[in-house]
């Protein structure tokens, strides 16, 4: 029986540092089902006691989920603005429902940016489902044709439990990949559902692609195989990795582990100045007397009270003493040395402003984190344009490569154009150096005009409306040479 099942070694390895980034992702709750986080202080004392203080040290702990706050300033910088993208008519439907779901392509898309922060790594699986004729129909209806689409699939870090590289006709390409998933199935009164393990093994055989979905109950395997439009095999397996640093099959650096390790000793941190806080924090009367029991019991008989409406008989020597313990600075200390970390990593989302800072001074601080960022959406951007070429082989006779356009923004600050950039820019247009293709472009990138009206949407609207008063709608500007063309 094939071992479907079998793991990489790097994925065993990196394992660990994506669960972490996910966990602090999800926030406190989640973090504290795990004891690895937050050590118990004597390990070896089991007693009910111990557990049951070591509980509330977890309780009293606080976590600052910076790490999740820095994922979604990060992923709203990428999605201030909406990607580029130009479809062909027979796939523009993944505009809309581009996993058979109902999930949109913008969707798909956060799910695999988002992935690639927390993990450096994740794939998109461009596939055909297949459409199971009924007994005696030998090819699809046009009803059942319009049905039949090809849809992308996202699947997170975890899922890719295996893959394999080799290298053909001086070439290295991809010629395995498993793929871990979970399915649902309900019981027979369909309130319930239990969850299976199942493996989708994509692989290339003789240059052909070949798919196979192993389980328990079929450790075989399933096997099929996909064709396109024209009913030709793949030759490549359309499974396309991204990453953070590049999209081929090696395992990238997850960009926010670092900063999940660090938010995880702050965790720690903050459970010991709140367990100090608890124990030593309230005052504590100390008292002497050189009484004897018997007669201070007489002259306090209901014992000492604290307060100013009380007097107490202590002897001839007896004073009193109000003891509170004095904060202690230690653990604080590194709590703000961890914050100041976690800001040098990159999560100044919780930064405070200490004051006007210049537009400029801001992209300077930011800019290691917009190189990684930037990386990250280009990756992305890539791997989904692929994968819409892939779903063009299944629904037409050839891909239109140039008809295809799709790009995640990576222009993540507002390119702030006063009126004297605008009177710049129009001097250059009226000069012939730059097209009005241009100086639109230019305009839509700094939010003059929105970013997603296209020059023939403006030249439409313009068409409708009356003649600017003092000079011709269709004469060339005052200033342009003669014989320059403005387009």
């Amino acid at each position: 029986m094939p071992n479907y099942s079998a793991k990489r070694q790097e994925y065993d390895d990196a394992l660990p540092g994506w669960q972490l980034v996910k966990r602090c992702v999800a926030g406190p709750r989640e973090v504290r089902k795990y004891d690895e986080y937050l050590p118990m202080p004597d390990p070896l004392n089991q007693s009910p006691e111990n557990i049951a203080r070591y509980q509330q040290l977890k309780k009293r702990a606080m976590f600052l989920n910076v790490t999740g706050r820095t994922r979604t300033g990060l992923l709203g910088a990428v999605f201030r603005k909406t990607a580029e993208i130009k479809l062909p008519s027979a796939v523009e439907y993944l505009l809309e429902n581009v996993s058979g779901d109902g999930s949109s392509l913008e969707q798909l898309c956060k799910e695999a940016t988002g992935e690639c922060l927390d993990t450096g790594r994740g794939g998109l699986l461009t596939d055909f489902p297949k459409v199971e004729l009924p007994e005696g129909q030998t090819s699809l209806t046009v009803s059942q044709a319009a049905k039949a689409r090809a849809y992308v699939h996202f699947y997170p870090a975890e899922s890719i439990v295996n893959w394999r590289e080799d290298v053909i006709d001086g070439v290295r390409r991809l010629t395995l990949v498993v793929l871990h998933e979970k399915i649902n199935e309900t019981t027979d009164d369909g309130f319930e559902f239990t969850a299976k393990d199942q493996y989708r093994a994509l692989m290339l055989i003789n240059g052909k692609y070949v798919q196979r979905v192993y389980s328990e109950d079929t450790p075989d395997g399933v096997k099929t195989n996909p064709t396109d439009k024209m009913g030709k095999a793949f030759d490549h397996i359309p499974f396309h990795f991204f990453g953070s640093q590049n999209n081929d099959a090696s395992i990238d650096k997850a960009p926010l582990e670092d900063l999940a390790e660090v938010n995880i000793l702050h965790y720690g941190n903050s459970a010991t100045v709140e367990e100090a806080g608890f124990i030593s924090s309230q005052p504590t009367l100390f008292l002497t007397s050189d009484l004897d029991p018997d007669t201070f019991k007489i002259h306090n008989p209901n014992g000492v009270q604290i307060g100013s409406r009380k007097g107490h008989l202590l002897g001839k020597q007896g004073s009193a003493v109000m003891l509170q313990a004095k904060e202690t600075q230690l653990a604080r200390e590194l709590m703000k040395d961890k914050e100041d970390q976690m800001l040098m990593i990159g999560a100044r989302i919780v930064q405070q402003g200490g004051g006007a800072e210049t537009a400029e001074a801001v992209r300077i601080r930011y800019s290691s984190d917009n190189s990684v960022l930037g990386t990250i959406a280009g990756n992305v951007s890539e791997a989904v344009r692929l994968s819409l070429f892939d779903a063009q082989r299944f629904m037409m006779e050839a891909v239109d490569e140039a008809g295809t356009v799709f790009w995640l923004n990576q222009e993540f600050f507002d390119e702030a154009m006063d009126a004297q950039a605008i009177l710049a820019q129009m001097q250059l247009w009226q000069q012939g150096i730059i097209a009005k293709k241009d100086l639109r472009t230019n305009l839509r990138q700094a939010g003059v005009l929105e970013s997603d009206r296209a020059d023939e949407d403006i030249d439409a609207d313009r068409e409708e409306e009356a003649p600017v008063v003092g000079s011709e709608p269709d004469s060339p500007p005052a200033n342009q040479p003669p014989g320059v063309n403005d387009e």
